[in-house]
């Protein structure tokens, strides 16, 4: 269901609670989530399709019959909603579904720092994205334990990737967990943060030099930001856990990589 199409629905946010809301304008933006003009926010807003829990139409009163096929989505099978899809009486992920999501976190984790080549430039670009958010949790301006938080959650589509990513402090990453950015945040803190998901897709669009890598490593190294000390034991001392040594010890690109913590 597309356009201008409105519905009448009962909606369960991430604490529980149940409201009644006009939408319309309604478009897929992934098979469990729809973008909808809220009649009751007066804004454009992100809905996830299994906390709808009943739609009628709103001209004619009649029940929506199968929601998924109306909105334009994909109906999922049983079973998988079954084994991957588990939420609790708030929308939250629960039971074996959650340790599903725990390997894929790391896998995306592994993946989104893997174009650095280096745990040690990596961990460059990860400071580079804290401070795009002055090293502080976006929700509560706490500067202790900061962690990259998926904006949209994994149960509804999102991924660690750039334009997902938000810096927030383990509290209110605990407090945040599968809600949608509608429900966490204010409009407002939606306005403030929207230009930093866009700016983040530039912060991550690195390609490593091969010519300069191979060239001239110790320079390449100190160029991206790598401190000094850090740069001279990954380079010479061959028991650091990091070691790649010089070009001429190495004919290609050495990749000895975990995702900095």
């Amino acid at each position: 269901m597309a356009g201008d199409n409105h519905l009448i629905i009962r909606y369960q946010d991430s604490e529980g609670n149940v409201t009644e809301r006009r939408i319309s304008e309604i478009e897929p933006e992934g098979t469990r989530v729809i973008s909808a003009f809220c009649h009751l926010r007066n804004a454009q807003r992100t809905f996830y399709v299994p906390r709808i829990l009943s739609a009628t139409h709103a001209e004619s009163g009649q029940p929506v019959s199968d929601l998924y096929s109306s909105l334009g989505l994909p109906r999922p099978p049983e079973q998988r909603r079954a084994d991957q899809f588990q939420v609790d009486n708030t929308g939250r992920l629960c039971g074996h579904s959650a340790e599903a999501y725990k390997g894929q976190r790391n896998r995306e984790k592994r993946e989104l720092f893997a174009r650095f080549h280096h745990r040690a430039i990596a961990a460059v670009y990860k400071d580079k994205f804290f401070s795009m958010f002055g090293d502080r949790c976006f929700k509560c301006g706490s500067t202790r334990t900061l962690v990259m938080d998926h904006h949209i959650p994994m149960i509804m589509g999102g991924h660690l990737e750039p334009g997902n990513l938000v810096s927030l402090c383990r509290r209110c990453n605990g407090k945040k967990l599968d809600a949608s950015p509608d429900d966490f945040y204010t409009a407002e803190e939606l306005r403030k943060l929207r230009p930093l998901l866009e700016q983040q897709k530039e912060l991550f669009d690195f390609q490593i030099d091969i010519e300069r890598w191979m060239n001239d490593r110790e320079a390449y190294l100190l160029d991206l930001g790598v401190d000094s000390d850090l740069v001279h034991q990954i380079l010479y001392d061959p028991h650091h856990l990091d070691y790649i040594g010089l070009p001429s010890s190495s004919p290609g690109i050495h990749i000895s990589f975990e995702p900095p913590s």
